[in-house]
Parts: structure tokens; sequence; C-alpha cells
């Protein structure tokens, strides 16, 4: 058995939540998200349009539930060469910190991206999520 998986997370994430639940990790053969899938992509720059990325980036990620790590990548979070989004609730830091800001801030910054034409890689792109009971906001319309 396989899971697959619209979430922004790594598989071993995905996998590592799976045990905590109880399952047994032995009964999957593997799990594939799109975070993971966007990962890899960024990682092996195999294909043309990822190829043309930039090696800078703004990230944009979780807070609370944790940032999504860019170790391995060899990416710089600074002044863009594209956009990379996990979550629409912090800045990801190169230091592997997080500056929080809320949506309005976030959307400035890609009023001022989208004026620029920077290209923009959206790890998952739902619109909300599913926390406890109650949905919560990823990306605006």
């Amino acid at each position: 058995m396989v899971i697959i998986r619209n979430s922004s997370r790594r598989a071993l994430i995905t996998m590592e939540k799976l045990r905590s639940l109880g399952f047994d990790p032995s009964l999957f053969t593997g799990v594939i998200t799109s975070g993971e899938l966007t990962h890899q992509y960024l990682q092996r720059r195999d294909d043309a349009w990822f190829a043309s990325l930039g090696r800078s980036c703004i990230h944009m990620t979780w807070s609370d539930r944790g940032a999504i790590s860019l170790k391995g990548l060899g990416l710089q979070v600074v002044e863009a060469d594209f956009i990379l989004a996990h979550r629409t609730e912090v800045l990801g830091l190169s230091t592997g910190a997080a500056l929080p800001m809320n949506l309005d801030e976030l959307e400035k910054i890609l009023h001022q991206c989208a004026a620029k034409k920077i290209p923009m890689v959206v790890a998952n792109p739902d619109f909300v999520t599913v926390e406890a009971r109650a949905l919560r906001v990823m990306l605006e319309h």
C-alpha cells in the first residue's frame, strides 16, 4: 500500500505521523506527498522549468506546526529568484528560523513579486486545511 497525500510536508514526516497514530510503517510500501515532489524537483533540477529557477527564494512556510526544512536544496532565502510556498504563516529564514507575518503582509510581498514576474512554486495548493475541527486559510484565491 502506498499513501498519496496532498501535503506540503516531506514523505518521511507523513510516515512518522502515521506511526504516531498507531499505524505499523511496515504495512506501507511508501509515501508520496506534494511537498516531497516539490523537494525532489528543486533538488534534482532535471525538469526545464525547475532548472530555470535561481538559487534564492522567498520561503513562505508553517509557524506553529513547524517550518518546512530546505536542508539539502542549496537555496538561499534572500531577495528572490522565485517564491517557494509551503504555507502562508511565516517567512522562513536561511537560519531555519521563521519570521511571523500575517496574511496581509505576505500578500503585499506576493504583489511585489507578481509585479516583477517572479515565478512561484506552491508545494500544496489548497485554499484551506483542516486543523482539529476547524478550517484554516492556506492561500487566498
